[in-house]
This record gives C-alpha cells, structure tokens and sequence, in this order.
C-alpha cells in the first residue's frame, strides 16, 4: 500500500480498488490536553508529535464532545453526540449505549480494510469487538479476553511499599513515579512495542489497513522511566497562574477530584483539593514527563512506518480524548466543562495534504467519522452526526461549524469562535445557572460575564443555539 495521493485525489477514490485506498493509522492519548510544543506549549519537549504537526495541519480548536475517557470514546467511535442517557460515565461502553451502531473502524472492516487494535482504544477491551479483523491486543489483556488478566505499572523495589500502601476506598501507590528502567518496563512501552509488530504483519496485507494504537498516559497515575522526568528539573515548574475558581462561576460548574484523591500521597477529603505547592509541581512534573514519554512512543511508530514503505500511502491521526486541568480553577482532571477539559489536541497528516500549517476552524470529534469516510472514498453511514473536515484540510482557513458542542453530566456546553457558554439543569430539566466566557479577552476564563450586560445578545444567542442542539439531537 505504498503509492501517495494529493488530499482531493483522495476524495474521489470511492470508485477505484480496494488496493488504491490509503491506510490509516489512528493514535489515541488518554488524558491530553494540547500540552504540546507545537500547541504553544515551550515547556513541553514532545519532537515526535511536532514533526508530524509540521507533516501535516494542526486543530487548534478541536473539542472533545464529553470530557471523559470511555464516553468520549464511544462518541468519537460511533460519531453520535452524547445525551443525558447515553456516553454519560468514564466506563460507557459502546455495544450498550449504541447496540447496533457501525463503530468508525467496523465501517472500515466492512469494506474491505484490515483493522487492528493496540492498548486502549475503546474503554472496555472487550467493547466493540465487531470493529477488529483480528482481537485487539493490550498490555492488560495479553493473551485472551477471557483471561482478564490485570496487567499492573512496572513497580521498582524502592517504591513497592509506596504501591502496598492501602487507604480507605481502595486507593493503592502514590500519583507518580519515576523508576530508573527501559521504556518498556511500562504499559505504552509495551504497547509500541505490539504497535511495531503488527504494523509489520499489516505490511504484508493485500488490503489497506485501519490501525488503531492507544496510549494510556498521561492518564494517572503519572508513572513512566525516569529518564522523561529528568527533561524537566524540579526548579523548571511552574504552577498554574490561577489557581482558584473563576470569578462568579456557579457552584455547579465546580468538582471535586474523586480521581485524583484515590492516590496515596494525595489529601483525602470532600472540601476543594487544595494541594500543597510541591505535590502541585510534581504533578506537573509528571504529567510533562508522561508527555514526552509518550511522544517518544508515537516516534517510534513513524519510524516503523517509513522503514516498511507505507508513509506514503497511510493517513495519521492523533489527538487527545479530552483535556485535562493542571491546577486551574483548582482542579486536577477532567469532568468540567471549562475549556481546559473539554478542548483537545488533534494532528492529521494526508499523504499529499497541506503540511506545516494550523487551523482555527471549531470542530469536534463526531466530525472525524465522515472525515475518515471521505477520505477513503467511502460511503457514510446514515447515523452520523458530525461534518466531515475535508474543507478545512484541502483550506485551513475555510469552516465546517459555527458551533460545537459538549456536556457534563448536567451541564452542556456550546463553544463559537469566540466564547464559551454553558448552562447547567436541574432534574426536571430547567436552567439553574449559567456562565460565559469571552477567549479572545479572558483566554483562562478567570470571570463569568454571563450577568454582564454588554454580553446579553450574545447569551440569547448561544442559549438559543444550545437549545436548537439539544432538541434536534438523537
């Protein structure tokens, strides 16, 4: 599968063979916030993923649909919006909230690719098993499904008594940790290293293959070798600049990091997780560490690709299933709609496509479905929610939406090229409060202007639009 095609020849291949079609290959980031040198973040050593950036065009408002892993997932993987009753949890499962649904790489297997999954793709290893050829391999679940064996971090003798540590509710080990081993004494290490070896059987495929690789950090706990830590000395960390809620934010718009709390050196308790200054900065220290322990892996890929001849012809996709808050707000995790949960990362390179170049178009991962349809010349289903983002690759400056959208439980979100607006419901469904963020002034969103007189035209409209949204919805 090695010859190259321009992004509209691509377009147009819906008639030709089955062999002509390109392969994709389709990484997922658990927990990836666009912590990333080519997202503007300097701090961040991530090489792998900047050179692919500069191969391809960069998102830089692309939005998760519901910032969390499994929910978030499912939607993408089925391209349906979230509802009240459907993708709500970190543990949704596609065969449950959409029994019946074509999962995006079943669409694939069902004309014609060959598709595999690596790590963690879907929540649940063994959720949406009509989408592979063959069983999708995890570090976790080595051998057989049935097996389900659990497969632990790599634990070092110097922090096996931090990892035997108990506390109520189960919690077990510290949030991070940086044992002096090989990249594959971890769960992504091992994961390239069964991504490698079945790009190598794909390679000898008469068919174009849809390969799905997903890593688990920088998801929690922050535990990887501790050569990444030592890219980013203890006096480099800074702490988030706003550390508090912002101002006039409703009280529904806040969370308490149940998560992060089941950690053993993390506080316990029901108040807000205000966390000592060096716990803050290990954190951070650990998530950048994760970061650039993952962009090695995905570095690793790349240079598999090309050694077997089929960059040429394979379409990359990455991107993070949700964000992730550093601190801000005084929140560490996800499950909020700020911005800093629900906007992600996400990287694509076409093979003859637009290279070097970013995009300030909105769009949301429904939207990658009938992308990768089109793309492959394939017909997409009737079910699809999302549009597809071929005119933004073929023109990064042209749009597709003038909205996207998320929820949180029972919050939803409507983000447009300027502000943010959420509205949040009670049980019988009616509006308790609400907040608006304008990111061209206020980028952090420090101040609720959802009262601000100035700004009331602009909340009847995006009330309105949310409205529209969640009525027409299915």
């Amino acid at each position: 599968m090695k010859p190259g095609y321009t992004l509209v020849a691509l377009c147009l291949i819906c008639t030709s063979s089955l062999a002509s079609r390109p392969n994709i290959l389709f990484i997922a980031i658990d927990d990836l916030r666009p912590e990333l040198n080519c997202y503007g973040a300097t701090q961040i050593i991530s090489p792998n993923i900047d050179q692919l950036a500069e191969r391809g065009l960069v998102f830089n408002r692309a939005y998760c649909n519901v910032p969390v892993c499994g929910a978030s997932r499912a939607s993408l993987l089925t391209g349906l919006h979230p509802l009240p009753d459907r993708f709500t949890t970190y543990g949704s499962r596609v065969d449950e909230d959409a029994a019946g649904i074509v999962t995006l790489p079943q669409h694939f297997k069902e004309n014609g690719y060959y598709t595999a999954g690596v790590g963690k793709l879907f929540h649940h290893p063994d959720d949406g098993l009509k989408s592979w050829t063959v069983l999708p391999v995890r570090p976790d679940y080595p051998n057989d499904l049935a097996v389900q064996e659990e497969w632990r971090d790599y634990r070092s003798a110097e922090y096996v008594g931090l990892h035997e540590l108990e506390r109520p509710g189960g919690a077990v080990g510290p949030a991070w940790e940086a044992a002096d081993v090989e990249d594959d004494a971890y769960y992504d290490g091992k994961t390239t290293t069964l991504a490698l070896s079945r790009l190598e059987i794909m390679a000898n495929q008469d068919k174009p293959f849809f390969l799905g690789v997903g890593f688990i950090r920088p998801h929690l706990p922050f535990n990887v070798p501790k050569k990444y830590w030592d890219l980013y000395p203890e006096e480099s960390i800074t702490l988030a600049d706003n550390p508090t809620m912002p101002e006039g934010a409703p009280k529904e718009a806040d969370f308490n990091s149940g998560e992060l709390r089941s950690y053993s050196n993390i506080p316990r308790g029901k108040n807000e997780l205000v966390l000592d200054p060096e716990t803050a900065k290990n954190l951070r220290r650990g998530y950048y560490a994760c970061v650039s322990y993952v962009d090695t892996q995905i570095g690793k890929i790349m240079k598999k690709l090309n050694a077997l001849g089929l960059a040429d012809n394979t379409i990359i996709i990455v991107w993070g299933d949700h964000g992730w808050s550093l601190g801000e707000h005084s929140h560490w995790g996800k499950h909020t709609c700020f911005n800093n949960a629900v906007q992600t990362p996400l990287i694509m390179h076409v093979p003859g496509g637009v290279s070097g170049k970013k995009s300030e178009s909105l769009i949301e991962f429904v939207d990658l479905y009938p992308t990768l349809c089109d793309l492959a010349g394939l017909q997409k289903p009737d079910h699809l929610q999302g549009r597809s983002l071929v005119p933004v690759l073929n023109d990064p400056e042209a749009q597709v939406n003038d909205y996207v959208f998320a929820r949180w439980h029972n919050g939803e979100t409507i983000v447009s090229s300027r502000f943010n607006y959420t509205e949040y419901y009670n049980k019988n469904g009616k509006m308790i409060s609400n907040m608006l963020y304008d990111r061209f002034k206020d980028p952090e969103e420090n101040v609720n202007i959802v009262n601000n007189p100035e700004y009331k035209s602009i909340v009847n409209k995006l009330s309105a639009a949310l409205e529209k949204h969640i009525s027409e919805r299915r």
